[in-house]
C-alpha cells in the first residue's frame, strides 16, 4: 500500500473516532441525555422566563441545539432535513415558544463573517422553524424583521412571517415598520432579479401605500435620503414617508397646482421647515452624481467585453440605473421647493436640472421630467437665485426642448413679478454676500478667509490665521469646527464664479437685444452690484439725454465718474440719462482707435471684445448672391464641439446621426427683437461617428435670415447692420474654433478625406476675427520680453530660437519651421492654462484663447534650447 494513503487512511480513522467520542459525549450525561432533552422538548420555554441579555447563552437551549447539531454533523448541509432526526424532529413538534427561543439560539450561533459548512448545517433547522407559521410577539418580531435586514438567508421566510403575524391581529409598531423599511432598502439595493423585486412588492404591500413612495435605492440621492430618513425616530420617518407619498402624485402634469402647494407645505411643516431644506439640498445636490451600476448591468458589460454576445439570459435585458419612481420623486420634491427661499436649494435644483439631461444611449435624458420640474420650481421660488439661476441655465443647457421650458419659466417668473423677462434678469442676480468691490470675508474662529472676483470671473480664496498671518490652504480647524460654515461659504464662491461666467455672455447678449436702461437704474442694477460691476465698469457704454446730447463713455476708478476716450469727464450724466452697450459699428476708425489706446494705457481688460470686436458688413459677393452668404462655406468642423458653442451662444441646433441618412440642418438662433432668425446650414462630413452613432464632423454652408416665422429668405440688404454682423461673428467664431483645422495633431491622426482642408486652412487667409489677432499682437509685441525675437508676416507671427525659426499662423495657431516649412505639432495640454506662459502680459479683452494659445506657443520657441519634451525636440531637430 502507498505510505502516503496509509498515512491519509490512518489520519481520517483518527478523525472519525474523535469525532464518535465527541458525539457521545453530547449524548451522554456531561451534556444532556435523552431523558433530560425529552424533559425540556416536554415543558417547553416558558414565554414568562426572563429573556437572557443580547448575546447571551440560554444553557437549556444550548444543550438542545447542541445535540441537535451533534446528530447531522456527518450529513451534508444540503441533504438535511431536520424532521428526520430525533432532536430536530422533538424540536419542530416543540411549544412555539421553545422553537422561537432555538431560532434566536442559530441565530446567534450563526458566525458573523459568513455562511461555513457546519452553519450550514445548523441553518437548515432554521428553515424548517421558519417554514411554519410561529406566534411571534411585538418585541421578537422587531428582532426577526432586524436580523434579516443584517443577514439575507431568510428574508422571503421573514416577510411571511410578518404578514402571518399581521393577519392574525398583532401590533405593527411604529419600530417594525422602521424595520421592514430597512429590509427594503436592503433587498433593492441589487435589485435586479424576479425574487428581489417579488420580495419589495410584498414588502411594500406590509408597509402600505405610502411607504411604497419611498425612493428605490441604487442612486446616490436616493441612497443618502433612505440614510437620512432611516436614522431617524419613528414619528419622524412617519412626516417623511407622507412628504414623499405627496411627491408621488407628480407622477401627471406639467405644472403644480395651487392645491398641490398648499399640501406640500403642510407637509413640510410636518417635517419641520429647517430639516426640509437641508435635506432637499444635500439631496438634489447629489443628483449630478452617476448612478450605481446593478450587478446584472455590470455582468452584461464585463461578458461583452470579454466576447460573449449571447442574449438570451436576464442580465442582457437589464437596463441602466434608471428607477421611474425616482424621477417622479425628483420631480415632486422639486416642486415641493418651489416655496422655498433658500439659495442653497436654488443652487441644488440647478444642478439638477442640468443633471437630469445627462443623455443615455439610446434613451436621451434620463429624467427629462425632473429637469422640467426644476426648471419650474427655478422659477417660483420667493428669493433671487431662482431666476438668477435660470439664467445660467440658458448658457449651459444645449437641449432644444429644454431650453423652451426655460424661457416660458423666465417668462412666468416676470409676469408674476410684474416685469419683463429681461428687468428680471437685471434683478435677480444675487450678490452671494459680496461686497461692492467683489470680494467677501468670512470669520471662522480665529481664523478668516477673502473670496475675491477676479476681472476673468473666477474666484480666489486667501487665508488668514491668527494676527493676520496668510496661509496656502484652508486651516484644518476651520474643516473640522466650523465644516458647515465653510461649505456655505465655498458654495457661495463657486456660485458666484459661475454666475459670472453666465453674466458676462448675457452683457454681450445686450447688443441684439438693444437693451437700454435709465442710468440710476443701471447703477443699481449694474455699476453698484458686486459680481456684476467687475464686468460692466471694464465695458464702454453710450449714453444720451432728451436733447440731443451723446457720448462713449468707460468708468474711471479714480474719479468714481465716467470719461470719454480722451479722458474728460462726463459731468452731464443724470438719473434719466439713456444708458446701452456701446458698439464700434458705424463710428470712424480713429474713435475705436482712441478707445483702444484708452483701454491699453489704463490697462483695462474688457470682459469681451468690444472697442476691439470685429464689424462685418456686406461683401459684393453676399450682395451678388442676394438671399444667402457663403462667406464661412466649406469648412469642416468637429460636430459635438460646435453643438456645444452654439448653445452657449444662444443658438439652437439638433446633432444629427447615421440614422438621418442624408440630413441637413441649420443651426438657428431666433431674434424677437427684431422679428428675426437666422439659420447656418450644415451637412455630414465623412463616415465617422461617436459610440452613440453622430457624425463627429459636419461641413458648412450658407448662412441664412428669414422672417421669425417666415419660411422665405430675406435679401441681405433688408437684414439690419448690426445683426448682420452680430450673427456673421458668431459664425466665424463657430469656425474659428470649432474647425478640425485647429487641431495641430490633425494631419497625422485625421481622416485622409479632409487633409487638403486641414492644410488650407491651417495655413490659408485669415479671417476677420485672426485680422484682430493680429492688429492686438501689432501692438503687444514691441513690450513683449521676446519682442527681439519675434515679428509679424502677414499671416504669421515669426519667432526666432536658438536652433529653428518658427511661423505661427494667426488664425489656427499652427507652426511651420523654416527653412523648408517643416510642420510642427505641439499639442496643448488640456489642464494646462495658456496664459500662465505669458507672463503678466496685459491682453486688452478676455475670450480669445487662441490669442492666449499663439502667445504660449511663441514664448516657448523663442528659448527652444530650454525645451524638455521630446516629442517636440525630435522635431526641431529633424531635417528633411
Amino acid at each position: 500500500m502507498d505510505p502516503l494513503k496509509s498515512i491519509l487512511s490512518g489520519i481520517e480513522s483518527v478523525t472519525d473516532a474523535i469525532r464518535d467520542q465527541l458525539t457521545a459525549r453530547i449524548q451522554g450525561d456531561e451534556e444532556t441525555d435523552q431523558e433530560q432533552l425529552r424533559r425540556l422538548v416536554e415543558s417547553g420555554v416558558a414565554r414568562e422566563r426572563p429573556e437572557p441579555p443580547p448575546g447571551a447563552k440560554d444553557p437549556e437551549v444550548e444543550r438542545l441545539v447542541a445535540a441537535y447539531r451533534a446528530e447531522v454533523s456527518r450529513k451534508n448541509w444540503w441533504e438535511i432535513k431536520p424532521g428526520e432526526f430525533p432532536t430536530g424532529a422533538a424540536i419542530l413538534a416543540a411549544d412555539p415558544a421553545l422553537r422561537i427561543a432555538v431560532l434566536k439560539e442559530i441565530h446567534r450561533r450563526f458566525p458573523k463573517n459568513g455562511w461555513s459548512e457546519n452553519s450550514g448545517r445548523l441553518d437548515s433547522l432554521g428553515t424548517a422553524l421558519l417554514a411554519k407559521e410561529l406566534p411571534f410577539d411585538a418585541r421578537e418580531m422587531v428582532w426577526l424583521v432586524d436580523a434579516a435586514v443584517h443577514d439575507q438567508r431568510h428574508r422571503p421566510s421573514v416577510v411571511r412571517q410578518v404578514r402571518q403575524y399581521r393577519d392574525r391581529g398583532g401590533d405593527v409598531t411604529p419600530e417594525l415598520l422602521a424595520r421592514l423599511r430597512k429590509l427594503r432598502q436592503e433587498v433593492a439595493k441589487w435589485m435586479t432579479d424576479a425574487a428581489s423585486r417579488k420580495l419589495v412588492g410584498q414588502i411594500d404591500e406590509l408597509l402600505g401605500v405610502s411607504d411604497r413612495s419611498l425612493p428605490d435605492p441604487g442612486e446616490p440621492w436616493s441612497d443618502r435620503a433612505l440614510a437620512d430618513v432611516g436614522e431617524l425616530p419613528a414619528d419622524q420617518q412617519g412626516a417623511w414617508v407622507a412628504l414623499f407619498d405627496h411627491a408621488a402624485t407628480a407622477e401627471s402634469g406639467s405644472s403644480p397646482s395651487a392645491k398641490w402647494l398648499k399640501e406640500a407645505d403642510k407637509r413640510i411643516r410636518a417635517v419641520g421647515e429647517a430639516e426640509f431644506d437641508a435635506c432637499a439640498a444635500r439631496w438634489l445636490g447629489l443628483v449630478a452624481l452617476p448612478a450605481r451600476v446593478p450587478d446584472a448591468v455590470r455582468e452584461r458589460n464585463e461578458r461583452w467585453a470579454a466576447g460573449d454576445h449571447d442574449y438570451d439570459d436576464e442580465a442582457w435585458n437589464a437596463k441602466p440605473g434608471i428607477s421611474e419612481k425616482n424621477v417622479t420623486l425628483l420631480k415632486g420634491l422639486a416642486w415641493a421647493c418651489a416655496t422655498r427661499p433658500d439659495p442653497q436649494i436654488a443652487r441644488a435644483l440647478a444642478k439638477t436640472a442640468e443633471a437630469c439631461l445627462r443623455k443615455i444611449p439610446g434613451i436621451g435624458p434620463w429624467a427629462q421630467r425632473a429637469s422640467s420640474a426644476a426648471v419650474q420650481a427655478l422659477s417660483m421660488m420667493p428669493c433671487d437665485e431662482g431666476a438668477a439661476h435660470l439664467g445660467r441655465l440658458k448658457t449651459r443647457v444645449a437641449y432644444r426642448p429644454m431650453l423652451k421650458v426655460i424661457e416660458k419659466a423666465l417668462e412666468a417668473a416676470a409676469k408674476r413679478a410684474g416685469m419683463t423677462k429681461q428687468d428680471l434678469e437685471d434683478l435677480a442676480v444675487p450678490t452671494l454676500g459680496f461686497d461692492t468691490d467683489g470680494t467677501r470675508r468670512e470669520k471662522f474662529g480665529d481664523y478668516a478667509a477673502t473670496a475675491t472676483l477676479a476681472p476673468d470671473g473666477s474666484v480666489n480664496v486667501a487665508w488668514e490665521g491668527p494676527g493676520g498671518k496668510a496661509l496656502k490652504s484652508v486651516p484644518a480647524e476651520v474643516k473640522r469646527e466650523h465644516a458647515e460654515d465653510w461649505k456655505a461659504f465655498k458654495s457661495d464662491a463657486d456660485a458666484a464664479e459661475k454666475l459670472a461666467t453666465a453674466q458676462r455672455y448675457r452683457l454681450e447678449s445686450f447688443y441684439l437685444d438693444e437693451r437700454t436702461w435709465r442710468l440710476s437704474d443701471w447703477r443699481t442694477r449694474f455699476a453698484d452690484h458686486p459680481l456684476l460691476g467687475p464686468l460692466a465698469r471694464r465695458a464702454i457704454w453710450h449714453f444720451a439725454d432728451g436733447e440731443g446730447l451723446k457720448a462713449e463713455g468707460l468708468w474711471d476708478d479714480e474719479r468714481r465718474t465716467f470719461a470719454d476716450a480722451e479722458g474728460k469727464a462726463l459731468d452731464w450724466l443724470a438719473d434719466e440719462t439713456t444708458v446701452s452697450l456701446w458698439h464700434p459699428l458705424g463710428f470712424p476708425i480713429e474713435t475705436v482707435m482712441s478707445w483702444r489706446e484708452t483701454l491699453e494705457a489704463r490697462r483695462v481688460r474688457q470682459p469681451f471684445k468690444q472697442a476691439h470686436r470685429e464689424v462685418y458688413l456686406l461683401t459684393d459677393a453676399e450682395l451678388n448672391t442676394g438671399t444667402y452668404s457663403n462667406r464661412f462655406a466649406g469648412h469642416v468642423l468637429k460636430q459635438h464641439q460646435f453643438n456645444a458653442l452654439a448653445s452657449q451662444r444662444g443658438w439652437q441646433y439638433r446633432l444629427g446621426g447615421g440614422w438621418d441618412g442624408g440630413w441637413s440642418e441649420a443651426a438657428r438662433i431666433f431674434l424677437p427683437h427684431w422679428n428675426l432668425r437666422a439659420e447656418f446650414f450644415t451637412d455630414p462630413a465623412g463616415d465617422t461617428f461617436s459610440d452613440a452613432g453622430i457624425y463627429t464632423y459636419v461641413a458648412t454652408d450658407q448662412v441664412r435670415f428669414y422672417r421669425q416665422d417666415g419660411e422665405q429668405p430675406l435679401p441681405l440688404t433688408e437684414v439690419p447692420a448690426l445683426v448682420f454682423s452680430e450673427i456673421m461673428r458668431d459664425v466665424d467664431l463657430f469656425v474659428g474654433v470649432c474647425s478640425v483645422g485647429n487641431d495641430p495633431a490633425w494631419r497625422d491622426t485625421g481622416p485622409e478625406g479632409f487633409r487638403g482642408y486641414w492644410q488650407d486652412y491651417s495655413f490659408g487667409d485669415l479671417s476677420a476675427s485672426a485680422k484682430t489677432r493680429s492688429e492686438v499682437l501689432a501692438r503687444l509685441l514691441p513690450r513683449l520680453k521676446i519682442a527681439s525675437r519675434a515679428h509679424l508676416d502677414g499671416k504669421f507671427l515669426v519667432v526666432r530660437g536658438d536652433l529653428r525659426t518658427y511661423k505661427i499662423h494667426l488664425g489656427s495657431g499652427n507652426i511651420l519651421m523654416e527653412p523648408n516649412d517643416q510642420y510642427l505639432c505641439i499639442v496643448q495640454d488640456r489642464k494646462q492654462d495658456s496664459q500662465k506662459d505669458t507672463g503678466d502680459l496685459f491682453l486688452p479683452f478676455e475670450g480669445d484663447q487662441r490669442l492666449a494659445l499663439i502667445l504660449s506657443k511663441a514664448f516657448l520657441l523663442a528659448e527652444d534650447t530650454k525645451i524638455k519634451d521630446t516629442t517636440i525636440t525630435s522635431q526641431i531637430k529633424a531635417r528633411y
